[in-house]
């Protein structure tokens, strides 16, 4: 036990360290460099502390917005409601992002338990995985969601003590999976579809290597999935049915298939993520989807483990490889062009779920895999292997984090004149990462006390079926034509009677504009009442043409 605490104390130290230009100011500063998904999870937890509801209109009011299919981390946001509610949501977004890491590499230490001998060798490759070039590039983007990757290894430990050893106890083995992928659609779901992926794909890999032995266990499987598959539903079926039959879900594809696909530069490529790096280069997908380097020292050593290794490191180099592929996603990229190459992933385009997943998330699966053959390898090294000890210590050396873990502040202004209100905002709530999201803080800072017509959010409206973000309307447009040309062919008494059908009972302007004002009174028909940071218009019971 002193050992297991030594080494989650380790993990818990690197990452105060590479996250320490947070911790002077929990309240006001944001982990990422990005505000608009920081502030969206920020949200979530304040939400989820203020009232545990999957189903809400505190946004895009009337319609709401179905909580499952958005970042809202249910799990989290009730794990961190102590901080949340002592500390307020922004400390709440940092502590979870710190500790994420944390326990996704305990996480791994402990799978590794019936795999990997050495305590060290465990802690190393657990630690390998905790501050992998994946969860850097998903820090600095500000995904909560994604840095908690603790699914993978759970169900690495499991599917052992299932598919390698002789289950004794399949019934309990399978509740245990089914908990943990249950929990896990608790806090996002695509981590969920792309566990058991995972788990297809090793389980394919185990049978073809052994068939004999997967035909004889197939009766214990059988029951062990049985256990699985009623413990999931037990414990998530509500989520599960709000995903596939919940109100205001999305009524088509989010994005693109291509959105998310791994570049195959950056197998080899690292990003500014690592300390060892050159200039980034283009690549396919945003900052948070490049995370998927490997390296030199990789490919030798999954090599050498196919040449020299035994079975467990011969299992984990094809499941690594098998997954590093689906990663790449349906079509092949390198730096950030189509080479009119289909690959796998087209199987998977039309599976419910799986096709929502962004392939190059799968690249956790990828690591996972590097985890396990560096405990393997340090197994080896024990044994007088000098030269895998050498790209062990090679690969540790190109996935050292650089210290360069970046903030954003995160403002927040109450607005008690808002309190009760059906409330617009100008600038608009967008789903942009600089600052689009802002509007939102202040109505966490208000204790969630109006409703906004406005929200950055996945879901559909009656009118549209898929919104990223709430639709333009013609307050907006003619607001935006102010703005950048003092003058709108936006008929105000329209624009009038649009938030009223809507239910608008305030706008609130954060910005001296000016022709926004003077528009934003033509709307509402009234002056305005001064605010600090802004301006608040209520809109009388009979609105002016």
């Amino acid at each position: 036990m002193p050992a297991r605490l030594l080494t989650v104390a380790s993990y818990l130290a690197v990452s105060l360290f590479l996250q320490r230009r947070v911790l002077g100011d929990l309240t006001g500063t944001a982990v990422g460099r990005v505000s608009g998904d920081a502030t969206g999870f920020t949200w979530w937890l304040a939400h989820t502390a203020h009232e545990f509801s999957l189903v809400t209109d505190l946004q895009n009011y009337p319609t709401g917005v179905n909580a499952l299919w958005n970042t809202s981390v249910p799990l989290l946001g009730l794990l961190l409601a102590p901080v949340t509610l002592t500390a307020g949501a922004t400390a709440a977004f940092n502590v979870g992002m710190i500790l994420g890491p944390v326990v996704s590499g305990a996480a791994t230490a402990w799978a590794l338990g019936g795999i990997v001998r050495s305590r060290i060798a465990r802690a190393v490759a657990g630690g390998l995985y905790a501050f992998s070039p994946f969860v850097l590039a998903h820090w600095q983007a500000a995904h909560l969601n994604l840095v908690w990757a603790v699914l993978p290894p759970v169900l690495l430990g499991l599917a052992r003590r299932l598919l390698v050893r002789e289950p004794t106890r399949p019934w309990l083995l399978g509740a245990l999976a089914g908990l943990a992928l249950g929990l896990q659609a608790w806090l996002y779901t695509q981590t969920l579809a792309v566990g058991v992926l995972g788990l297809v794909v090793l389980a394919a890999v185990l049978a073809a290597r052994f068939p004999r032995r997967a035909r004889r266990r197939l009766p214990a499987l059988v029951r062990a999935g049985l256990a699985c598959v009623g413990t999931f539903l037990l414990v998530a079926g509500y989520p599960l049915d709000l995903v596939l039959a919940g109100p205001a879900r999305p009524q088509t594809p989010i994005r693109s298939p291509d959105y998310g696909s791994a570049d195959l530069a950056n197998t080899l490529t690292p990003t500014w993520v690592t300390a060892l790096h050159g200039a980034t280069p283009t690549m396919q997908g945003n900052l948070g989807e490049q995370g998927g380097y490997l390296g030199l020292a990789v490919l030798v050593l999954a090599a050498v483990a196919l040449v020299r290794g035994g079975t467990a490191a011969r299992i984990t180099v094809a499941t690594g490889a098998i997954l590093w592929v689906l990663a790449l996603g349906p079509r092949l990229y390198l730096h950030g062009r189509a080479l009119g190459v289909d690959l796998p992933w087209q199987v998977l385009l039309h599976v419910p779920l799986v096709a929502e997943v962004e392939p190059a998330r799968l690249q956790v699966l990828v690591t996972l895999a590097v985890a396990v053959l560096v405990g393997l390898a340090l197994d080896r090294v024990r044994a007088g292997a000098g030269v895998v000890g050498l790209v062990v210590v090679a690969l540790v050396v190109t996935w050292l984090p650089a210290d360069a873990q970046r903030t954003t502040p995160a403002p927040a202004r109450a607005v008690p004149e808002a309190a009760g209100q059906v409330v617009e905002t100008w600038p608009r709530i967008t789903g942009d990462w600089y600052g689009g999201a802002d509007p939102l803080r202040a109505q966490i800072a208000s204790g969630f006390a109006y409703r906004l017509v406005g929200g950055y959010f996945i879901g559909s409206d009656p009118e549209h079926p898929l919104l990223i973000e709430s639709a333009w309307n013609p307050y907006q447009q003619g607001a935006a034509a102010m703005e950048l040309w003092g003058s709108t062919a936006t008929d105000p008494g329209a624009a009038a009677a649009d938030l009223r059908a809507r239910g608008v009972t305030m706008v609130l302007v954060t910005s001296d504009d000016a022709a926004v004002l003077d528009w934003t009174r033509r709307v509402t028909g009234s002056s305005g009442t001064r605010l600090d940071g802004g301006w608040a218009f209520a809109l009388p019971a009979t609105l002016q043409r």
